[in-house]
């Protein structure tokens, strides 16, 4: 069953991606980026990694304690 929200999930994301990479502006080189931008980028990079990884520790808990 848990398949089936995984697959929908992945769907979802993907679609949100499409959408929100299609209305936003191109994106500026690094080196053209102020440093808040920068920061703010990083800090994005950074809380995207740790929901990934909480995300997955989630799943393999859930996996393992069936």
């Amino acid at each position: 069953m848990w398949g089936a929200g995984f697959a929908t999930g992945i769907g979802v994301g993907f679609g949100l991606g499409l959408v929100v990479g299609s209305l936003t502006q191109k994106q500026k080189p690094w080196s053209e980026l102020t440093e808040r931008e920068k920061r703010t980028r990083k800090i994005a990079i950074g809380a995207g990694s740790v929901l990934l990884a909480a995300g997955i520790a989630v799943l393999i808990w859930l996996l393992l304690s069936r």
